[in-house]
Protein backbone atom coordinates (compact mmCIF):
# COMPACT_ATOMS: atom_id res chain seq x y z
CA UNK A 1 0.00 0.00 0.00
CA UNK A 2 1.61 3.42 -0.89
CA UNK A 3 1.85 5.50 2.31
CA UNK A 4 0.21 8.57 2.97
CA UNK A 5 2.95 10.70 2.22
CA UNK A 6 3.79 8.83 -0.95
CA UNK A 7 0.29 10.14 -2.02
CA UNK A 8 1.26 13.49 -1.40
CA UNK A 9 3.95 13.49 -3.15
CA UNK A 10 1.92 12.39 -6.04
CA UNK A 11 -0.70 14.92 -5.74
CA UNK A 12 1.36 17.85 -5.62
CA UNK A 13 3.75 17.32 -9.00
CA UNK A 14 1.20 18.63 -11.49
CA UNK A 15 1.18 17.51 -15.44
CA UNK A 16 3.40 19.88 -16.71
CA UNK A 17 5.92 18.46 -14.21
CA UNK A 18 5.61 15.05 -15.35
CA UNK A 19 5.70 15.03 -18.67
CA UNK A 20 9.16 15.89 -19.51
CA UNK A 21 10.19 13.37 -17.06
CA UNK A 22 8.05 10.81 -18.53
CA UNK A 23 8.94 11.78 -22.53
CA UNK A 24 12.51 11.26 -21.59
CA UNK A 25 11.62 7.74 -20.17
CA UNK A 26 9.89 6.89 -23.59
CA UNK A 27 12.31 7.84 -26.03
CA UNK A 28 15.34 6.36 -23.99
CA UNK A 29 13.32 3.36 -24.07
CA UNK A 30 13.00 4.24 -28.28
CA UNK A 31 16.22 5.19 -29.25
CA UNK A 32 18.01 2.32 -27.07
CA UNK A 33 15.71 -0.40 -28.31
CA UNK A 34 16.44 0.79 -32.09
CA UNK A 35 19.96 0.10 -30.81
CA UNK A 36 19.89 -2.47 -29.57
CA UNK A 37 18.12 -4.74 -32.46
CA UNK A 38 19.91 -2.23 -35.03
CA UNK A 39 16.93 -2.95 -37.68
CA UNK A 40 16.07 -6.60 -37.14
CA UNK A 41 13.17 -7.62 -38.35
CA UNK A 42 11.96 -9.77 -35.38
CA UNK A 43 12.18 -6.59 -33.65
CA UNK A 44 9.01 -4.47 -33.23
CA UNK A 45 10.95 -1.13 -33.68
CA UNK A 46 14.05 -0.66 -36.09
CA UNK A 47 15.82 2.37 -37.09
CA UNK A 48 13.53 2.60 -39.78
CA UNK A 49 10.30 2.54 -37.73
CA UNK A 50 11.71 5.83 -35.50
CA UNK A 51 12.10 7.49 -38.87
CA UNK A 52 9.13 7.03 -39.98
CA UNK A 53 7.44 7.88 -36.31
CA UNK A 54 9.60 11.47 -37.12
CA UNK A 55 7.93 12.24 -39.85
CA UNK A 56 4.01 11.11 -39.44
CA UNK A 57 4.11 12.89 -36.21
CA UNK A 58 6.16 15.63 -37.52
CA UNK A 59 3.07 16.10 -39.84
CA UNK A 60 0.90 16.07 -36.66
CA UNK A 61 2.33 19.29 -35.52
CA UNK A 62 4.47 17.14 -33.14
CA UNK A 63 8.40 17.84 -32.91
CA UNK A 64 10.49 15.84 -34.88
CA UNK A 65 13.14 13.25 -34.01
CA UNK A 66 16.64 12.74 -36.30
CA UNK A 67 17.29 9.46 -37.87
CA UNK A 68 19.48 7.04 -36.09
CA UNK A 69 22.55 6.00 -38.08
CA UNK A 70 23.01 1.97 -37.92
CA UNK A 71 26.35 1.77 -38.70
CA UNK A 72 27.60 4.21 -36.08
CA UNK A 73 25.17 3.50 -32.61
CA UNK A 74 25.22 6.13 -30.01
CA UNK A 75 25.19 6.69 -26.28
CA UNK A 76 21.24 6.36 -25.71
CA UNK A 77 21.77 9.93 -23.58
CA UNK A 78 23.73 11.28 -26.02
CA UNK A 79 20.57 10.41 -28.38
CA UNK A 80 17.77 11.29 -26.37
CA UNK A 81 19.57 14.97 -25.78
CA UNK A 82 20.08 15.53 -29.31
CA UNK A 83 16.16 14.67 -29.92
CA UNK A 84 15.17 16.72 -27.17
CA UNK A 85 17.38 19.42 -28.50
CA UNK A 86 14.93 19.44 -31.39
CA UNK A 87 12.04 20.34 -29.10
CA UNK A 88 10.89 24.07 -30.16
CA UNK A 89 8.29 24.96 -27.57
CA UNK A 90 5.57 27.56 -29.32
CA UNK A 91 5.39 31.05 -27.67
CA UNK A 92 1.43 30.25 -26.93
CA UNK A 93 -0.78 33.19 -27.41
CA UNK A 94 -2.96 34.81 -24.89
CA UNK A 95 -7.18 33.06 -24.93
CA UNK A 96 -8.85 35.65 -22.92
CA UNK A 97 -12.45 35.01 -22.15
CA UNK A 98 -14.66 37.94 -23.36
CA UNK A 99 -16.59 37.88 -20.58
CA UNK A 100 -14.01 40.86 -18.96
CA UNK A 101 -12.75 44.01 -21.30
CA UNK A 102 -9.92 46.40 -20.18
CA UNK A 103 -9.38 48.70 -22.71
CA UNK A 104 -6.15 50.68 -22.41
CA UNK A 105 -5.67 54.09 -24.84
CA UNK A 106 -2.24 55.67 -25.30
CA UNK A 107 1.81 55.23 -25.08
CA UNK A 108 1.53 55.22 -21.41
CA UNK A 109 -1.34 52.88 -20.05
CA UNK A 110 -0.37 50.51 -22.60
CA UNK A 111 3.16 50.36 -21.54
CA UNK A 112 2.23 49.29 -18.00
CA UNK A 113 -0.70 46.64 -18.53
CA UNK A 114 0.19 45.42 -20.98
CA UNK A 115 3.13 43.81 -19.76
CA UNK A 116 1.21 41.24 -17.52
CA UNK A 117 -2.18 39.09 -18.54
CA UNK A 118 -5.10 40.02 -17.09
CA UNK A 119 -8.50 38.77 -16.48
CA UNK A 120 -10.37 39.08 -20.04
CA UNK A 121 -9.90 40.14 -22.83
CA UNK A 122 -7.22 43.11 -23.16
CA UNK A 123 -7.46 45.98 -25.97
CA UNK A 124 -4.95 48.30 -27.01
CA UNK A 125 -5.58 51.44 -28.93
CA UNK A 126 -3.35 54.79 -29.99
CA UNK A 127 -2.34 56.27 -32.90
CA UNK A 128 -0.43 53.46 -35.13
CA UNK A 129 -1.26 49.53 -34.76
CA UNK A 130 2.91 48.96 -35.68
CA UNK A 131 3.90 51.17 -32.75
CA UNK A 132 1.23 49.74 -30.30
CA UNK A 133 3.35 45.96 -31.02
CA UNK A 134 7.09 47.43 -30.22
CA UNK A 135 5.68 47.96 -27.10
CA UNK A 136 3.82 44.79 -26.90
CA UNK A 137 5.06 40.82 -26.34
CA UNK A 138 4.18 38.90 -29.75
CA UNK A 139 1.42 37.17 -27.41
CA UNK A 140 -0.91 39.55 -28.18
CA UNK A 141 -3.57 38.19 -31.22
CA UNK A 142 -3.79 41.15 -34.07
CA UNK A 143 -7.57 42.02 -32.95
CA UNK A 144 -6.10 42.73 -29.68
CA UNK A 145 -4.45 45.80 -31.37
CA UNK A 146 -6.32 49.17 -33.08
CA UNK A 147 -4.44 51.48 -34.47
CA UNK A 148 -6.23 54.93 -35.90
CA UNK A 149 -3.56 54.37 -38.82
CA UNK A 150 -4.65 57.51 -40.29
CA UNK A 151 -2.73 60.34 -41.61
CA UNK A 152 -4.00 62.98 -39.47
CA UNK A 153 -2.94 65.26 -36.98
CA UNK A 154 -3.17 64.02 -33.19
CA UNK A 155 -2.18 67.23 -30.90
CA UNK A 156 -5.29 67.54 -30.20
CA UNK A 157 -8.46 66.06 -29.30
CA UNK A 158 -10.32 68.71 -31.77
CA UNK A 159 -8.35 67.33 -35.18
CA UNK A 160 -9.22 63.84 -34.36
CA UNK A 161 -12.96 63.68 -33.59
CA UNK A 162 -13.95 64.80 -37.03
CA UNK A 163 -11.75 61.89 -38.06
CA UNK A 164 -13.54 59.48 -35.81
CA UNK A 165 -17.33 61.15 -36.96
CA UNK A 166 -16.56 60.40 -40.26
CA UNK A 167 -14.57 57.28 -40.59
CA UNK A 168 -16.09 54.51 -38.43
CA UNK A 169 -13.98 51.62 -39.12
CA UNK A 170 -12.02 51.80 -35.34
CA UNK A 171 -15.30 52.07 -33.24
CA UNK A 172 -16.68 49.29 -35.70
CA UNK A 173 -13.83 47.28 -34.71
CA UNK A 174 -13.74 47.70 -30.95
CA UNK A 175 -17.55 46.95 -31.06
CA UNK A 176 -17.08 43.79 -32.62
CA UNK A 177 -14.67 43.17 -29.74
CA UNK A 178 -17.11 43.78 -27.59
CA UNK A 179 -20.32 42.05 -28.58
CA UNK A 180 -19.96 38.75 -26.14
CA UNK A 181 -18.81 41.42 -23.31
CA UNK A 182 -21.25 39.98 -19.68
CA UNK A 183 -19.69 42.49 -17.17
CA UNK A 184 -18.67 45.79 -18.92
CA UNK A 185 -15.70 47.36 -19.75
CA UNK A 186 -12.94 49.17 -17.83
CA UNK A 187 -11.06 51.72 -19.76
CA UNK A 188 -7.93 52.75 -18.47
CA UNK A 189 -6.86 56.10 -20.74
CA UNK A 190 -4.57 59.00 -20.56
CA UNK A 191 -6.15 62.68 -20.99
CA UNK A 192 -3.61 64.23 -22.31
CA UNK A 193 -2.99 63.18 -25.58
CA UNK A 194 -4.88 63.79 -28.72
CA UNK A 195 -5.85 60.11 -29.03
CA UNK A 196 -7.37 59.74 -25.11
CA UNK A 197 -8.82 62.69 -25.04
CA UNK A 198 -10.86 62.42 -28.05
CA UNK A 199 -11.89 59.08 -27.69
CA UNK A 200 -12.32 58.60 -23.59
CA UNK A 201 -15.80 60.82 -24.72
CA UNK A 202 -16.61 58.98 -27.69
CA UNK A 203 -16.10 55.67 -26.09
CA UNK A 204 -18.69 56.46 -23.48
CA UNK A 205 -21.24 57.69 -25.78
CA UNK A 206 -20.52 54.02 -27.58
CA UNK A 207 -21.42 51.84 -24.76
CA UNK A 208 -24.22 53.55 -23.42
CA UNK A 209 -25.44 53.37 -27.25
CA UNK A 210 -24.22 49.78 -27.00
CA UNK A 211 -25.86 48.95 -23.67
CA UNK A 212 -23.15 48.24 -22.19
CA UNK A 213 -21.65 48.95 -18.23
CA UNK A 214 -18.32 51.08 -18.50
CA UNK A 215 -16.17 52.91 -16.21
CA UNK A 216 -13.09 54.96 -17.28
CA UNK A 217 -9.92 55.56 -15.76
CA UNK A 218 -8.92 58.51 -16.32
CA UNK A 219 -5.23 59.44 -16.46
CA UNK A 220 -4.57 63.29 -15.48
CA UNK A 221 -1.46 65.29 -16.76
CA UNK A 222 1.41 66.17 -14.40
CA UNK A 223 2.15 70.03 -13.82
CA UNK A 224 5.40 70.00 -15.61
CA UNK A 225 3.40 68.49 -18.73
CA UNK A 226 3.17 71.63 -20.95
CA UNK A 227 -0.11 73.73 -21.86
CA UNK A 228 -1.53 71.40 -24.53
CA UNK A 229 -1.10 68.51 -22.17
CA UNK A 230 -3.75 70.62 -19.66
CA UNK A 231 -6.08 71.51 -22.49
CA UNK A 232 -6.68 67.83 -23.66
CA UNK A 233 -7.43 66.83 -20.60
CA UNK A 234 -9.68 69.50 -19.47
CA UNK A 235 -11.69 69.62 -22.35
CA UNK A 236 -12.08 65.66 -22.32
CA UNK A 237 -13.14 65.06 -19.08
CA UNK A 238 -15.65 68.26 -19.25
CA UNK A 239 -17.13 66.31 -22.26
CA UNK A 240 -17.21 62.99 -20.25
CA UNK A 241 -18.74 64.79 -17.35
CA UNK A 242 -21.95 66.01 -19.59
CA UNK A 243 -22.17 61.99 -20.84
CA UNK A 244 -25.42 61.07 -18.89
CA UNK A 245 -23.96 57.44 -18.23
CA UNK A 246 -20.61 58.57 -17.11
CA UNK A 247 -18.48 57.00 -14.46
CA UNK A 248 -14.65 58.60 -14.15
CA UNK A 249 -12.12 57.32 -12.00
CA UNK A 250 -9.27 59.80 -11.54
CA UNK A 251 -5.88 59.46 -11.09
CA UNK A 252 -2.90 62.42 -10.81
CA UNK A 253 0.13 61.30 -12.94
CA UNK A 254 2.14 63.38 -10.47
CA UNK A 255 0.41 60.89 -7.36
CA UNK A 256 0.63 58.26 -9.28
CA UNK A 257 4.45 58.36 -9.89
CA UNK A 258 5.00 58.94 -6.16
CA UNK A 259 2.56 56.41 -4.96
CA UNK A 260 5.03 53.48 -2.46
CA UNK A 261 2.94 50.45 -1.52
CA UNK A 262 3.82 46.71 -1.12
CA UNK A 263 3.08 43.86 -3.54
CA UNK A 264 1.97 40.63 -2.77
CA UNK A 265 4.98 38.79 -2.49
CA UNK A 266 6.73 41.33 -0.37
CA UNK A 267 8.85 43.47 -3.01
CA UNK A 268 8.58 47.13 -2.77
CA UNK A 269 5.36 48.69 -5.16
CA UNK A 270 6.60 52.20 -6.31
CA UNK A 271 5.12 54.38 -8.80
CA UNK A 272 3.03 53.62 -11.82
CA UNK A 273 3.06 49.89 -11.44
CA UNK A 274 0.31 50.49 -8.79
CA UNK A 275 -2.18 51.49 -12.13
CA UNK A 276 -1.61 47.37 -13.15
CA UNK A 277 -2.25 46.31 -9.51
CA UNK A 278 -5.35 48.77 -9.42
CA UNK A 279 -6.76 46.84 -12.63
CA UNK A 280 -5.94 43.52 -11.82
CA UNK A 281 -8.20 43.96 -8.89
CA UNK A 282 -10.96 46.19 -10.30
CA UNK A 283 -11.51 43.05 -12.86
CA UNK A 284 -10.74 40.52 -10.07
CA UNK A 285 -14.46 41.32 -9.20
CA UNK A 286 -16.74 40.62 -11.76
CA UNK A 287 -19.47 42.86 -9.93
CA UNK A 288 -17.38 46.10 -10.36
CA UNK A 289 -18.03 47.70 -13.07
CA UNK A 290 -21.77 47.17 -12.85
CA UNK A 291 -21.89 47.82 -9.33
CA UNK A 292 -19.72 51.12 -9.81
CA UNK A 293 -21.89 52.49 -12.50
CA UNK A 294 -25.44 51.93 -10.38
CA UNK A 295 -24.20 53.47 -7.33
CA UNK A 296 -22.73 56.40 -9.95
CA UNK A 297 -25.89 56.54 -11.69
CA UNK A 298 -28.11 56.56 -8.48
CA UNK A 299 -26.61 59.31 -6.81
CA UNK A 300 -25.85 61.36 -9.90
CA UNK A 301 -22.19 61.32 -9.08
CA UNK A 302 -19.43 60.77 -11.84
CA UNK A 303 -16.28 61.40 -10.69
CA UNK A 304 -14.27 59.44 -8.29
CA UNK A 305 -10.79 58.88 -7.22
CA UNK A 306 -8.57 56.18 -5.24
CA UNK A 307 -7.08 55.74 -1.60
CA UNK A 308 -5.41 52.45 -1.03
CA UNK A 309 -2.91 50.95 0.84
CA UNK A 310 -1.42 47.65 -1.27
CA UNK A 311 0.36 44.94 0.68
CA UNK A 312 -0.11 46.12 4.11
CA UNK A 313 1.11 43.79 7.05
CA UNK A 314 -2.00 42.65 9.14
CA UNK A 315 0.33 42.30 11.94
CA UNK A 316 3.09 44.93 10.88
CA UNK A 317 -0.23 47.51 10.96
CA UNK A 318 -1.96 45.37 14.38
CA UNK A 319 -5.23 47.15 12.93
CA UNK A 320 -7.41 47.81 9.87
CA UNK A 321 -7.96 51.60 11.22
CA UNK A 322 -3.96 51.66 11.32
CA UNK A 323 -4.04 50.84 7.33
CA UNK A 324 -6.57 53.15 6.75
CA UNK A 325 -4.76 55.91 7.89
CA UNK A 326 -1.79 54.92 5.95
CA UNK A 327 -4.29 56.17 3.09
CA UNK A 328 -3.97 59.32 3.42
CA UNK A 329 -0.53 59.60 3.34
CA UNK A 330 -0.37 58.21 -0.72
CA UNK A 331 -3.36 60.21 -2.07
CA UNK A 332 -3.53 59.30 -6.14
CA UNK A 333 -5.31 62.97 -6.71
CA UNK A 334 -4.72 66.14 -4.92
CA UNK A 335 -8.79 66.59 -3.77
CA UNK A 336 -10.79 67.54 -0.78
CA UNK A 337 -11.68 64.46 1.37
CA UNK A 338 -14.30 65.97 3.33
CA UNK A 339 -16.34 66.90 0.60
CA UNK A 340 -16.82 63.79 -0.96
CA UNK A 341 -20.14 62.07 -0.81
CA UNK A 342 -19.83 57.95 -1.76
CA UNK A 343 -17.67 55.54 -1.25
CA UNK A 344 -16.80 51.73 -2.70
CA UNK A 345 -14.38 49.31 -1.40
CA UNK A 346 -12.47 46.75 -2.81
CA UNK A 347 -10.18 44.45 -0.54
CA UNK A 348 -8.17 41.36 -1.35
CA UNK A 349 -6.75 38.95 1.72
CA UNK A 350 -5.51 35.91 2.18
CA UNK A 351 -8.33 33.19 3.33
CA UNK A 352 -7.32 32.95 6.51
CA UNK A 353 -8.17 36.21 7.63
CA UNK A 354 -11.57 35.78 6.88
CA UNK A 355 -12.61 35.62 10.30
CA UNK A 356 -10.37 38.40 10.99
CA UNK A 357 -11.61 40.77 8.25
CA UNK A 358 -15.07 39.62 7.10
CA UNK A 359 -17.18 42.05 5.17
CA UNK A 360 -19.77 43.52 7.66
CA UNK A 361 -16.29 44.14 10.06
CA UNK A 362 -14.66 46.08 7.44
CA UNK A 363 -17.97 48.51 6.57
CA UNK A 364 -18.53 49.34 10.25
CA UNK A 365 -14.89 50.33 10.96
CA UNK A 366 -14.74 51.80 7.43
CA UNK A 367 -17.81 53.64 8.45
CA UNK A 368 -16.42 54.72 11.84
CA UNK A 369 -13.30 55.92 10.37
CA UNK A 370 -14.92 57.97 7.68
CA UNK A 371 -16.90 59.54 10.49
CA UNK A 372 -15.10 62.73 11.42
CA UNK A 373 -13.50 62.89 7.63
CA UNK A 374 -17.04 62.91 5.34
CA UNK A 375 -20.56 62.78 5.82
CA UNK A 376 -21.02 60.34 2.85
CA UNK A 377 -24.29 59.18 1.34
CA UNK A 378 -23.75 55.41 0.79
CA UNK A 379 -20.89 53.00 1.74
CA UNK A 380 -20.35 49.85 -0.55
CA UNK A 381 -17.88 47.50 0.81
CA UNK A 382 -17.28 44.15 -1.60
CA UNK A 383 -16.99 40.43 -0.58
CA UNK A 384 -13.21 40.33 -0.37
CA UNK A 385 -11.28 38.71 -2.90
CA UNK A 386 -9.92 35.90 -1.17
CA UNK A 387 -6.76 34.49 -2.10
CA UNK A 388 -5.27 31.46 -0.94
CA UNK A 389 -1.61 32.59 0.49
CA UNK A 390 0.57 32.44 3.72
CA UNK A 391 1.12 35.99 4.31
CA UNK A 392 -0.94 38.60 6.19
CA UNK A 393 -1.56 41.20 3.13
CA UNK A 394 -4.33 43.43 2.77
CA UNK A 395 -4.74 45.02 -0.32
CA UNK A 396 -7.21 47.90 0.57
CA UNK A 397 -9.10 50.09 -2.48
CA UNK A 398 -11.80 52.78 -1.35
CA UNK A 399 -12.91 54.31 -4.44
CA UNK A 400 -14.18 58.11 -3.34
CA UNK A 401 -16.78 60.08 -5.00
CA UNK A 402 -18.92 63.33 -4.92
CA UNK A 403 -15.96 65.41 -3.81
CA UNK A 404 -15.54 68.93 -5.59
CA UNK A 405 -14.07 68.78 -8.97
CA UNK A 406 -13.97 72.74 -8.95
CA UNK A 407 -10.63 72.22 -6.43
CA UNK A 408 -9.26 69.99 -8.64
CA UNK A 409 -9.47 71.88 -12.39
CA UNK A 410 -9.32 75.19 -11.52
CA UNK A 411 -5.51 75.46 -11.43
CA UNK A 412 -5.32 73.68 -14.60
CA UNK A 413 -8.12 76.16 -16.77
CA UNK A 414 -5.30 78.90 -15.97
CA UNK A 415 -3.13 77.32 -17.40
CA UNK A 416 -5.02 76.62 -20.67
CA UNK A 417 -6.19 80.03 -21.30
CA UNK A 418 -4.05 80.69 -24.30
CA UNK A 419 -4.53 77.69 -25.95
CA UNK A 420 -7.96 77.72 -25.42
CA UNK A 421 -8.12 81.28 -26.98
CA UNK A 422 -6.49 80.25 -29.94
CA UNK A 423 -8.37 77.29 -30.62
CA UNK A 424 -11.47 79.63 -30.63
CA UNK A 425 -9.96 81.55 -33.04
CA UNK A 426 -9.24 79.37 -35.32
CA UNK A 427 -12.46 77.70 -35.24
CA UNK A 428 -11.50 74.79 -33.88
CA UNK A 429 -13.98 74.88 -30.93
CA UNK A 430 -17.11 76.78 -30.80
CA UNK A 431 -17.66 79.44 -27.57
CA UNK A 432 -21.36 77.43 -26.35
CA UNK A 433 -19.09 74.21 -26.71
CA UNK A 434 -16.22 75.34 -24.49
CA UNK A 435 -19.57 76.86 -22.34
CA UNK A 436 -20.69 73.48 -21.67
CA UNK A 437 -16.80 71.81 -21.34
CA UNK A 438 -16.24 74.06 -18.38
CA UNK A 439 -19.48 73.41 -17.21
CA UNK A 440 -19.38 70.32 -16.41
CA UNK A 441 -15.99 70.63 -14.53
CA UNK A 442 -15.95 73.95 -12.68
CA UNK A 443 -19.94 74.48 -12.38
Amino acid sequence: MVSDLAVSIWVSISYVDLKPYFTKLFLNFVVKKAMDVGGKEESNITTSSVTETRESEGSAGVAEVDSIEEEKPQNVDVAVENIEGDVETPKPQRQPTSEYTLVCIGEYPIKILAEHEHEGQQILIDKSSDEIRKWITDTYNSDDVLGLDASVETHFWHQILPYLTQNADLITRLRNRLLDNKHGVLTVSSSWDGIGSALMPTLISCTKEWNMNSVTIALLPSKLQPSEAHFNAFSSLGSCVSKENATLILLGRDQLNKYVGVERKGAVMKGKVFLDCLAEIALAKTTFVRELCEMSSSFGVKAFTVMAATGASFKIFGSLENILDSTLFRPLLSFNLSSALLLYVLLRIPMHLKEVLGRDKVELEIAHWFKEKAVLKSIHVTEPIYVEEVNDRVDLIMIVGGFDLASVFFPMEKKIDAIKAQATKQGSIKEEEWKEIKKGLMG
